[in-house]
């Protein structure tokens, strides 16, 4: 038997409630302490509280983390997961302080003194706002942004129906909006588009055989070749990103890395899927490559990735399910692209490029 109900994604909805109500519950008794007849109720009572709260606190969180990466979440949502785990984050740090002073007053029997209630009272006013600002973060996502919700719903439309995103019939070509997103449907001319839109910091596109192909309903860009070796990118930058890409490897052997935040070709971040098995997350800095996160996958067909660039925090998905999550220093805005390194045929059936805020 399951611990976790079939309505929900993940434990963390259940374990959330615990340190928001041990806590609270901790606050309220210190104030009342204040106005109490001595002995009514007894100091260490509500640091044993505060010690579960915390306890519970850090169960959360870890639990949190391994929500965050098992959900599928929207493109407004990323900051918004990121804002919440930093809140958490520093609620944590703040408690287990909290109960360390609260420790030392009782070690020095001070604590049950009027104005030692008050200052420890008063001390705990800043964590119930990170707490709060934690909650309302996660309330967003959920209510908001509907992130974990309706699993019934979608575990029922799984049985019926398969991935939409992935077979849906495109059109048009290389769109950009008027804030700077972009996406780049296989059309007729998509080898122009191609050629307009990305520039060449290795290889080239003359290289890459490029050349459309049809495969059912859908416009394919192929690429092709014994030897392919390429670096190309957008020639405009981006600070915070999303990028999904759908794209089938089945008749290619090699890598393919979907770059973030170009520099030039010794300056970059990079997710790396090797047609072994193997997706790397990473930056590369001066030529030197450092490893955020690597994972192995099994997947077979048009795939869908999004890669994920959001502050510190940094995501691959394919189809659908978060592969790797790493983090690492905010990087200056750059330029996005691929590089291809490998022979056969890869083929392309869009690209679509999200800024985040």
């Amino acid at each position: 038997m399951s611990i976790i109900p079939e309505w929900a994604p993940n434990i963390h909805p259940i374990i959330v409630h615990f340190p928001i109500a041990l806590i609270f519950m901790a606050v309220l008794m210190d104030l009342l302490n204040l106005f109490l007849p001595d002995k009514r109720w007894d100091d260490l009572k509500s640091t044993i509280l505060y010690g579960a709260g915390t306890l519970a606190a850090l169960i959360s969180y870890y639990t949190g983390t391994l929500a965050g990466d098992s959900v599928f979440l929207p493109s407004e949502a990323q900051s918004v997961l990121n804002s919440h785990s930093e809140w958490a984050w520093w609620t944590i740090w703040f408690f287990v302080a909290y109960l360390a002073l609260r420790l030392i007053f009782h070690r020095l029997d001070i604590i049950d003194q009027f104005k030692f209630r008050v200052i420890i009272l008063l001390t705990v006013l800043p964590g119930l706002f990170m707490l709060y600002e934690t909650g309302e973060h996660g309330a967003e996502m959920v209510f908001g942004y509907g992130v974990g919700t309706g699993q019934l719903i979608q575990k029922e439309q799984k049985e019926i129906t398969s991935t939409d995103s992935l077979e849906a019939t495109n059109q048009g070509t290389f769109t950009v909006e008027e804030n700077g997103d972009w996406s780049w449907r296989m059309s007729p001319n998509a080898v122009s588009s191609l050629l307009e839109n990305f520039r060449w910091m290795k290889g080239s596109a003359q290289s890459l055989n490029p050349s459309v192909v049809q495969s059912g309903d859908l416009q394919l860009l192929s690429i092709s070749g014994d030897s392919l070796s390429s670096f190309f990118t957008t020639t405009n930058s981006y600070q915070n990103v999303q990028v999904d890409y759908y794209l089938n490897l089945t008749d290619f052997e090699g890598e393919i890395m979907l770059l973030n935040h170009v520099k030039d070709a010794q300056n970059y971040d990079f997710v790396n899927l090797s047609t072994d098995g193997t997706i790397t997350q990473g930056r590369v800095t001066d030529g030197s490559r450092e490893v955020f996160a690597e994972e192995s996958y099994s997947a077979s067909g048009m795939l869908f990735i999004r890669t994920v660039a959001n502050g510190t925090h940094f995501r691959g998905y394919i189809n659908k399910e978060m592969v790797v999550h790493g983090h690492g220093d905010a990087p200056e805005p750059g330029e996005v692209g691929m590089a291809i390194d490998g022979s056969g045929t890869l083929l392309i059936d869009r690209v679509e490029l999200t800024q985040l805020q």
